[in-house]
């Protein structure tokens, strides 16, 4: 099986749209440089976890919680980036006996997401 690259990397962008952008979301306060508050990232590692259940139709089964970055995620680049190498490492494991998944062609897990 090829690991679905392109759907996993569409969805990871849309999931992060509607948890950021909702109008749910408390406005972003300007953080001071120089406190706590400037280190928090935009989305916790906790709040990531929820992504992972969605995931499970596309892979067949849901991913672990490891693959989520500990301490969360500053921007959606990050977020998209660092899951998907996350997840094809994880789908590899899971592919034993099987040569390493094949990324979709023209699609670059690494590839920078422009916001």
């Amino acid at each position: 099986m090829t690991f679905p690259a392109g759907k996993l990397k569409t969805m990871a962008s849309s999931w992060w749209d509607s948890k950021t952008k909702s109008p749910l979301k408390p406005a972003t306060k300007t953080p001071v440089k120089g406190t706590v508050f400037a280190l928090q990232p935009e989305m916790s590692s906790q709040q990531a976890v929820g992504i992972l259940v969605s995931f499970k139709q596309i892979l067949g089964y849901r991913p672990s919680k490891n693959v989520i970055k500990k301490g969360g995620y500053l921007n959606k680049s990050e977020f998209v980036g660092n899951l998907l190498q996350e997840l094809q490492s994880e789908f590899n494991k899971k592919q034993k006996g099987h040569p390493p998944a094949i990324q979709e062609k023209g699609v670059s897990i690494n590839a920078a997401i422009s916001l």
